[in-house]
């Protein structure tokens, strides 16, 4: 049976304005051997109750200020104090009237002077043995509800540690300070132990030794912020000696008051992933090298082609007769062709080189507008022969930090796919500067492009139209946005079909970060994604 601890001594309240009366009361309850408060007045007694708890009050009725009824009539207003017993003590007031009064105020008793000790004593013990009973079972209670929290805590732990060894994870607990106190069936397993005393290297001893300094760092920081935090380690499995991958995550418990109970982490196995993205890396990573290598050696021959097709041009435009012009005439559509395939040969270039992070900027002042100038003199005759007017027109200083020839390439590919895909009709280029922006903007009135796949163009091998008579292997936006990206702007498309399209580049005068190769990182989760 379950016992409470004994309540801490009765306390008996004494109020009463005249001293020798407080001392005669005294004297007859100190036998009782209970602690004894006195005040002389109503004021007093109520301070009293608000700092402690009082088995039994006996109350002068006759008092200067607060009289005793008055007095029994506040203490009873509280609810803490409503309960305590009150014995009127007067040595007036002996008719009913008074009599009643006191009753009628809360009290339990009402005596008058002179009255018998004994009888006082008697009454006051049997108050103070009902308090004394009402604590004990108070503290009864109190510890057979710590008893059952307690047991029920207990169960609940059982359960809980039944639920983790079910799981097919690794899973161990620890207390707030970060030492681990169970690990799961699962985590066991993978140590190869069937049972036995878990400590802190249960854990230390299963890492790769090329993770364990900077794992203990990691924790010992996450545990000290409080804080969940996650982490990819390598842990021994004991089947076979193996260390494979696994991502850990640990997070904290907190007790229903608040304070930090303890962590729980979980170590999930992901060695098969790992290698499958290492794999996939390396099958990229070749990839872009034949991509770099051939594209290399096809430009070699591909240089001399060209070269002794300008001769041949050179020479058949300076004969005569029908035979010379239609020799010219096929080889003015051989150096298209060879054209193409130098622009295509240039495009994998780019792939490559932007894949590897390797395509460098040249950052100078440049401006806009000129470079537009160059590109639309160049695509004159193209322009002329689709049918497409090129409007230029620029406003403000157009002049910024950027890369030349990539701004180039940039203009040349938008341009270009203007007069591709512009049915023939004006093409307007607006430049326009504004504080530390230019912003340059190409609208054609042709195909347009349907607003869901306004995205998509910018990826890889992605084409604004999939028709058979527009040529390309949809590249060159992809490069566009790369070299956009990289000089800090953002290009964007405002289209719809058969209302042709606007592409828009937004760049800073000055490039955000310092001149330099092309960052990989976006480009290599691109080539990825366009591996799949």
């Amino acid at each position: 049976m379950l016992e409470a601890p004994p309540p801490p001594g009765a306390a008996i309240l004494l109020v009463d304005d005249h001293p020798a009366n407080v001392v005669a009361l005294e004297a007859i309850l100190a036998p009782l051997g209970h602690p004894l408060v006195t005040v002389s007045s109503g004021e007093e007694a109520l301070r009293q109750i608000l700092r402690r708890d009082f088995a039994l009050i006996l109350l002068d009725v006759q008092m200067a200020g607060l009289d005793g009824f008055q007095t029994a009539n506040l203490i009873k207003q509280r609810p803490r104090s409503r309960y305590i017993p009150i014995i009127f003590i007067t040595a007036v007031g002996r008719d009913a009237a008074h009599v009643f009064r006191g009753y009628s105020e809360g009290a339990v008793d009402y005596l008058v002077k002179p009255f018998d000790p004994d009888i006082l004593r008697s009454k006051a013990q049997v108050f103070v043995d009902l308090y004394l009973k009402e604590e004990q079972l108070k503290a009864q209670e109190k510890l057979l509800r710590e008893h059952e929290r307690a047991a029920l805590q207990r169960a609940g732990e059982e359960r809980y540690r039944q639920l983790l060894d079910g799981l097919p994870q690794s899973i161990w607990a620890a207390d707030a300070e970060g030492h681990i106190t169970f690990w799961n069936r699962a985590g066991l397993a993978y140590q190869g132990r069937d049972s036995g005393p878990v400590t802190d290297e249960s854990l230390w001893g299963a890492l790769h030794p090329e993770d364990r300094a900077g794992v203990r760092e990691e924790f010992r920081d996450g545990i000290a912020r409080r804080v969940a935090f996650e982490r990819q380690l390598r842990l021994r499995r004991a089947s076979d000696g193996s260390h494979r991958w696994h991502l850990v995550r640990v997070v904290p418990e907190w007790a229903g008051d608040g304070s930090l109970s303890g962590w729980i982490a979980t170590a999930t196995d992901i060695d098969d992933q790992k290698k499958a993205e290492q794999t996939l890396r390396e099958a990229i990573g070749l990839r872009e090298d034949f991509l770099s290598v051939a594209s290399h050696e096809l430009r070699t021959p591909l240089t001399s082609l060209r070269l002794e097709v300008e001769n041949l041009l050179r020479f058949a435009r300076r004969s005569a007769g029908d035979a010379a012009a239609g020799v010219a005439t096929r080889v003015e559509r051989i150096d298209t062709q060879a054209a193409r395939l130098n622009h295509l040969i240039d495009e994998l270039l780019d792939v490559s080189r932007l894949a590897a992070g390797r395509l460098e900027l040249q950052i100078e002042e440049v401006d806009l507008a000129e470079v537009v100038a160059d590109v639309r003199a160049r695509l004159a005759d193209e322009a002329q022969r689709r049918g497409c007017a090129l409007d230029v027109r620029a406003i403000g200083k157009t002049i910024g930090s950027w890369d030349a020839s990539r701004l180039d390439q940039v203009i040349t590919n938008l341009l270009s796919n203007a007069i591709k895909y512009g049915a023939g009709k004006p093409i307007q280029i607006n430049i326009d500067a504004a504080g530390d922006r230019v912003l340059l903007a190409i609208h054609d009135h042709g195909l347009g492009i349907p607003p869901e796949d306004q995205d998509r163009i910018f990826h890889r091998f992605e084409r604004a139209a999939s028709s058979r008579n527009y040529a390309g292997i949809g590249l060159g936006l992809w490069i566009v946005k790369q070299i956009v990206d990289a000089l800090g702007g953002v290009i964007k498309v405002d289209s719809r079909p058969d209302r042709g399209s606007t592409f828009t580049v937004d760049l800073p005068r000055k490039r955000p970060t310092a001149p330099g190769p092309l960052s990989a990182a976006g480009v290599r989760a691109e080539a990825q994604q366009g591996a799949n």
